[in-house]
């Protein structure tokens, strides 16, 4: 498994975490910064085990982007399926959602043992 290649990494991860910092709206807000690189790592070996994968492709640094957001607005309710209070309930997603997982699942290899 190896994460983006280190003379690619800082740029493309840079430009990943840049633009999760702008969708999220944390501009300024350097202590987000490495939140967001332990999600953007995060995402990745998620791709690595999921797609089984040596290398992650340029295709899927938009979905790399897309899983950091995902993970920065579950923050504080991981693990958490639902939630009452009263006669109020909210329900969490506890996994990717689906827009997400179709895009990993184009490039998922099947491994057969």
């Amino acid at each position: 498994m190896a994460y983006l290649d280190e003379d690619i990494l800082s740029d493309v991860s840079d430009k990943i975490i840049t633009t999760s910092i702008k969708i999220l709206g944390l501009e300024g807000n350097t202590s987000s910064h490495y939140l967001l690189e332990h999600y953007s790592h995060s995402a990745q070996d998620f791709i690595f085990d999921f797609c089984k994968l040596n290398e992650i492709p340029p295709s899927l640094y938009t979905v790399i982007t897309e899983m950091i957001v995902f993970q920065y607005k579950q923050k504080g309710v991981e693990n958490v399926a639902s939630e009452g209070k009263g006669s109020v309930s909210e329900s969490y997603l506890t996994e990717y959602p689906p827009n997400i997982m179709n895009r990993l699942k184009s490039h998922r290899k099947i491994v057969i043992l």
